[in-house]
């Protein structure tokens, strides 16, 4: 990602710093840019598509959030010539460690859930 960042003229010293540069600089360079990263990643999101059929996807991580509408409009519309299915795209909103932040509040709800139908119903194993 970084050595396509470079080709296009964001060199930088993470992926979504390189991101960040080409949003930043509205440019012929940084718009060929994202959207050489969007085809790239509309590939990925594509594939999970033809396997779960999401409603929704989440572009996480640094480069999700550096990319943010202008790189998630790129990869939906990608999708769309890839894929019948269209996905909305979407930035992620969550800065940090988003997977095991979702995880966590999904187990507090099956852990809050099994406690409130075992009150509910004192008789049920738990």
């Amino acid at each position: 990602m970084r050595e396509l960042a470079a080709r296009y003229g964001f060199p930088a010293s993470t992926p979504g710093e390189a991101v960040q540069a080409a949003v930043s600089s509205p440019s012929a360079e940084s718009s060929a840019f994202l959207d050489v990263l969007a085809q790239r990643v509309a590939v990925g999101v594509a594939s999970v598509c033809v396997v779960l059929d999401p409603g929704l996807v989440v572009l996480g991580g640094e480069v999700g959030r550096a990319g943010g509408t202008a790189l998630a409009s790129r990869v939906a519309a990608c999708v769309a010539a890839i894929f019948p299915a269209r996905p909305r795209v979407v930035p992620t909103g969550v800065p940090d460690e988003p997977v095991l932040r979702g995880a966590m509040l999904a187990a507090l709800d099956q852990a809050r859930a099994a406690l409130l139908a075992s009150v509910a119903d004192p008789s049920r194993p738990q």
